[in-house]
């Protein structure tokens, strides 16, 4: 481990040269070496993910991602269960801590933007931005562990452990508050004042459904008009 952690800092040094809003030594500290990244804690327990149906991440495999606003990229995967970050660098995986500064990644084949936010609330931690702006629109993905229920009898089967992938939550980023956007107009426009009938009217007019991810985005960008 001690050589790891030596070498911890060459393997950042290389692959976030190019990125900006974060320095290269707070990240190299922040990152941690964890051989058992593929199992979690389980009250006395460690389950691997393999004995679970269902993955935890965003997606599977690690992908190429540009880091920050730079030229820079590394492989990166996005456990949504436990809304960590993991890069990978030979076979060796390491996880980022969920320390600010933390910067932007984004994805080079869909172009997604994954974004840290700390919130100090349940929601802190990393988010998909679906529109840029003062009033940013985020999107919150996540799955949730159902442990493995036994056979009652012999006439019903049990049900293995799984990962049950959640509704996305979204959100908008002010300059001081993360607002959850709610189902309801009014209740959504009620959260800006100043701007509520010119709120509602846009809506109204765009057909817009505060539960469609591509109205929000158009929304997102009203706001920051």
């Amino acid at each position: 481990m001690k050589i790891l952690l030596t070498l911890l800092p060459l393997f950042f040094a290389g692959v976030f040269s190019q990125a900006q809003q974060i320095s290269l030594g707070e990240i190299a500290r922040n990152a941690r070496f964890d051989k058992q990244i593929d199992e979690f804690n389980n009250g006395q327990t460690k389950i691997k993910y393999s004995d679970i149906n269902g993955i935890p991440y965003y997606y599977p495999q690690f992908t190429t991602v540009k880091v920050g606003e730079g030229t820079g990229t590394i492989s990166l995967r996005y456990n949504i269960f436990l809304d960590t970050i993991e890069v990978v660098e030979k076979e060796d995986v390491y996880e980022l801590s969920k320390e600010e500064p933390t910067p932007d990644f984004t994805f080079l084949s869909t172009k997604e933007k994954l974004v840290y936010v700390k919130t100090n609330d349940q929601y802190s931690g990393y988010f998909f931005e679906l529109a840029p702006g003062k009033l940013r629109i985020l999107k919150k993905v996540s799955t949730k562990y159902q442990p493995a229920t036994p056979a009652p009898n012999s006439l019903i089967s049990g049900t293995p452990a799984m990962f049950i992938l959640q509704k996305p939550i979204y959100f908008i980023q002010a300059e001081n508050r993360l607002i959850k956007i709610p189902k309801n107009t009014k209740e959504l426009a009620a959260e800006f004042p100043a701007q509520a009938k010119e709120i509602k009217d846009f809506i109204d007019q765009q057909k817009i459904k505060l539960s469609r991810e591509e109205d929000l985005i158009k929304l997102g960008q009203f706001l920051n008009k």
